[in-house]
């Protein structure tokens, strides 16, 4: 929408201001695409001979408009250079409200797996064929990745009319395994007044999503197993098999190959669910997805508490630098925690945000080499994302070739670690 006359005001008030600190000739500030003159004097590139300079403004990731200024003597120096940048600071969130095309919210993803980098249209991708096939799938990732969200994506994605079934395997108690999984009949035990069909038979032509399937107990994987492999179940209290047809789904934090290793989890078992596997990347593996997620979440606590206020790029680049061990989960209550103290309109600031996301450091390296390849990793992975991951942008800003950059990146592992792994059989 076009600036109000008072929004007009203000801003020709800051280049005033601006114009008087660095001693310019001439000040404007334009909005992008098309580029429209807010404020300010009139375009200073048609004043006198002299040397002009634009300053872009940025709202998180956002090009929302520039300053444009004009000095008739020297080149800007670095205060002044200083000083107009951090005008542009003040002027950020102002000119993505009122810039014509301003990009309106991202839109979520089908399953609403938000994210712009690789790794997360990489896993868009697997879903996608996933769903179109009928094999079992095993989602690996870390605890808050999201990893029940990209389930219930292949459940709408794939041709099954039935519904979609959760469970908790952490929660199952033992003795219960079998009624939960199962169900059973009328008088098959002491207070089974009727009969009950168990969660199996509820996702019948649908989806039996198996959470946290690690956590099963050795009895009942055994149990887990035969279904899986007859392709029927037995109520208790009955003789007679049942036919079911329900398209499993398990998910993991611990890598079930390992499980295996550590005799914690049946081999066999292991064999029948993996068979599609996808990886959900962590949050430290996908920065450039942090300032997304961290919109997204906001725009939605922020329509549920009533306020206008907006995030500030001082707390996105905050968010941004935090490796977030509890993922996606840890980073929407991170933002409903700045929501309780925010204010209801204007900007929050990374003064906002609760010492625990600002201060707490990274695990340490086990040696100074490791230290040395954690912080080259790091280093490389902010720059090609603020490169929007174009090479030859980001080898030029790292001082490198495009081929210098290949190899550093082959160097660290940065491709295997920031891809999600494509779909493979199990080994």
């Amino acid at each position: 929408m076009p600036p109000t006359e008072a929004e007009r005001r203000a801003v020709a008030d800051l280049c005033r201001r601006v114009r008087e600190a660095v001693h310019a000739a001439a000040i404007a500030v334009w909005s992008q695409a098309p580029r429209v003159w807010v404020a300010g004097d009139d375009d200073p590139a048609r004043g006198d001979a002299g040397v002009t300079a634009v300053v872009p403004v940025r709202c998180g990731a956002d090009l929302v408009g520039e300053i444009v200024w004009r000095t008739t003597t020297a080149p800007p120096t670095a205060m002044q250079a200083w000083l107009v940048a951090c005008a542009a600071d003040v002027l950020a969130p102002m000119l993505a409200l009122i810039s014509p095309d301003a990009a309106p919210p991202p839109a979520a993803a089908p399953g609403g797996l938000v994210g712009v980098s690789d790794a997360m249209v990489q896993l868009r991708a697997g879903i996608a064929r996933a769903a179109a096939s009928p094999f079992p799938v095993l989602i690996e990732g870390e605890s808050g990745v999201g990893k029940e969200l990209v389930a219930r994506a292949l459940h709408a994605a794939s041709r099954r009319r039935g519904a979609m079934v959760a469970v908790n395997c952490a929660a199952l108690a033992e003795e219960l395994i079998d009624a939960e999984l199962f169900g059973h009949s009328r008088g098959a035990f002491t207070g089974a007044a009727v009969e009950r069909r168990g969660l199996f038979e509820e996702a019948h032509g649908g989806t039996f999503f198996l959470d946290e399937v690690s956590e099963l107990s050795a009895r009942g994987q055994a149990k887990l197993l035969r279904v899986l492999q007859e392709g029927e179940l037995r109520r208790l209290g009955e003789n007679t098999a049942r036919r079911i047809d329900a398209r499993l789904i398990a998910a993991t934090n611990r890598p079930l190959h390992a499980e295996v290793l550590a005799d914690r989890f049946r081999a066999d078992l292991r064999f029948r669910l993996d068979v599609v596997r996808l990886r959900v990347p962590p949050l430290r593996e996908r920065r450039e997805d942090i300032a997304v997620l961290a919109d997204h979440f906001w725009r939605a606590t922020a329509e549920s508490t009533g306020s206008r206020a907006r995030l500030a790029p001082s707390l996105v680049a905050a968010l941004t630098a935090y490796d977030w061990p509890g993922n996606a989960r840890e980073l929407q209550n991170a933002i409903a925690a700045i929501a309780v103290h925010a204010p209801v309109r204007g900007l929050v600031r990374g003064d906002d945000l609760a010492a625990a996301w600002r201060t707490a450091p990274a695990t340490p390296p086990a040696s100074l080499d490791a230290a040395r390849r954690a912080f080259e990793a790091a280093y490389v992975r902010a720059a090609l994302a603020r490169c929007g991951h174009r090479p030859v942008a980001a080898a030029r800003e790292l001082g490198v070739t495009r081929q210098g950059l290949k190899k550093l990146m082959a160097r660290l592992g940065l491709r295997a670690a920031t891809a999600s792994g494509p779909l493979r059989p199990a080994m």
